[in-house]
């Protein structure tokens, strides 16, 4: 890695600036700038900052993924401050919720945003386009750190919060490094990789995408808020893409009937990165017979974790007959423990919840001390943290690590202890399946039962076709009550492109079925 190792996120920047190769393109606007542009564009928000943002403070982003947006992350990293990328789509009230645990020093927003943040604490205002001239550049001058410390906050990225609304995780140079590093010793990027961006930044995933593509001098390609697979296709073909990250239910879509994978060239690709759901191995080996020579990257890590804490990695996903593929091995500054209820180790391939260590853990909640502390566990010395991320694992004889289930869907169906996850799994290795959502009601008949609501093809006797087959691969008390086939317009997609399970929870929650 040019320059040695990483001790701030923004020394990418300090080793590229003088680069003229294309550093980002956004694909909204085929604007594309150079690292050199980029690093003066990077100067002068970072000039213009600089009287209001200091070490520790906090700019929070309200814009589209866009060169700007990048910018404005690189200028925040380089006052010693964190930013904060808002999902713009959000509603207002929402918005006012997570400044009040983030506390914005700086609020950079797009004029067609404003509203947004008209309802919350956002500091002082910078809106693109009046105060800050996105064009601007200044000569740029390396980075002098100071009394920073690779402990500074580099981002707060806040996840959806299953109870007690979201949740603000805090996420250090150090730890955003330790990833960087770990990735790129296991992985191996090779100069110059094209990687397209499909995340939006407020989701984790993306720091991934841009940072590591940084690292080796690529191109990162933003993608616009994704809606279709034609966007996905047409960008790899047209800029050559090397790599993308997707998520199952994005590759589901490049499968339909809707798909124009077969009329496409993307002969370019090398590696297709993949996590944050179950992803059934058949669905990949379909892709393969579409796209052979594919790396494959099976990508497992919270939020809390700073993405990737394990990887999986195979070039020959023909030859896995298993129906999930495993989550792979930690990361090269990831410790990792599977301990019972109690806490204690478990034996290889016993299942315990995953205990994840490291300079990769995050500092914590924001504003949430109490919650905070329910998570992060100190095991051996007290420098040693853990984060207790709720999932259930078992490590296999060859050191794989292999999902099992989530702690928060577990429940209990006739006396039995029951993981929704692994009745959706079941139903996603059914070909046809391209979504579904395992939801857990009171019927009239079944009495506690699930409810299974299913996005996939549409063919008559759909719902007596899955409920054949999960009868056969579930024990009864799992198989699904009632089977209720849906369509995206029912309840839509999440900005990450997953189905949208907090709708459909909504919607039968108080349904007496």
């Amino acid at each position: 890695m040019t320059g040695g190792p990483l001790r701030f996120a923004d020394e990418v920047l300090d080793r590229r600036h003088d680069d003229d190769a294309v550093a980002v393109v956004d694909l909204a606007t085929n604007v594309q700038v150079s690292y050199r542009t980029l690093a003066r564009r990077t100067q002068a928000l970072t000039d213009l900052l600089a009287p209001l943002v200091g070490r520790h403070d906090t700019v929070a982003m309200v814009m589209d993924k866009s060169v700007d947006s990048v910018v404005c992350m690189l200028a925040a990293l380089r006052l010693g401050a964190r930013y904060v990328p808002v999902d713009e789509s959000s509603p207002p009230a929402r918005t006012a919720l997570l400044f009040a645990r983030c506390r914005p020093t700086v609020t950079v927003a797009h004029p067609q945003h404003l509203g947004l943040v008209a309802e919350a604490a956002a500091g002082t205002l910078v809106v693109t386009g009046d105060f800050w001239d996105v064009r601007a550049e200044a000569d740029y001058r390396p980075s002098a750190y100071g009394d920073r410390t690779p402990d500074d906050q580099a981002y707060v990225i806040f996840t959806s919060g299953s109870t007690g609304g979201p949740k603000g995780v805090m996420i250090s140079h150090r730890s955003l490094c330790a990833l960087l590093e770990g990735v790129q010793e296991v992985v191996g990027f090779p100069e110059r990789m094209r990687y397209l961006n499909v995340a939006p930044l407020f989701f984790d995933a993306s720091v991934v995408d841009l940072y590591s593509t940084f690292l080796v001098g690529g191109s990162v390609h933003l993608l616009p808020r994704l809606s279709m697979a034609g966007q996905v296709t047409q960008a790899c073909e047209q800029w050559r893409i090397t790599d993308v990250l997707l998520v199952p239910s994005v590759i589901r879509m490049l499968l339909g009937r809707f798909s124009d994978i077969d009329r496409r060239d993307l002969s370019s690709l090398r590696r297709l990165w993949f996590g944050g759901e179950s992803c059934p191995t058949s669905l990949l080996r379909a892709l393969d017979k579409k796209l052979p020579g594919l790396t494959y990257v099976h990508g497992y890590g919270p939020t809390e974790t700073t993405h990737s804490a394990t990887l999986y990695l195979t070039d020959d996903i023909a030859s896995h007959d298993e129906e999930f593929l495993p989550i792979g091995t930690p990361l090269p500054a990831v410790d990792v423990l599977i301990v019972d209820d109690d806490l204690r180790p478990v034996p290889d391939g016993d299942t315990g919840e995953l205990l994840i260590g490291g300079p990769q853990v995050m500092l914590g909640y924001c504003e949430e001390p109490a919650k905070t502390g329910q998570v992060l566990i100190t095991r051996g010395s007290p420098e040693t943290r853990y984060y207790r991320s709720g999932d259930f694992v078992r490590r296999t004889g060859d050191g794989q690590l292999v999902f099992v289930g989530r702690r928060d869907d577990a429940v209990k169906i006739a006396g039995n202890l029951v993981h929704t996850s692994e009745v959706e799994a079941a139903a996603l290795a059914v070909d046809w399946v391209v979504d579904c959502c395992a939801v857990v009601t009171q019927h009239r008949v079944a009495g506690r039962a699930i409810t299974l609501f299913v996005l996939g093809a549409d063919r008559a006797g759909a719902e007596t076709e899955l409920g054949t087959a999960l009868a056969r691969v579930l024990p009864p008390y799992m198989v699904p009550a009632e089977i209720v086939m849906i369509d995206e317009g029912d309840v839509g997609l999440t900005p990450t492109g997953k189905l949208d399970r907090g709708r459909l929870r909504e919607l039968v929650a108080s349904d007496d079925r």
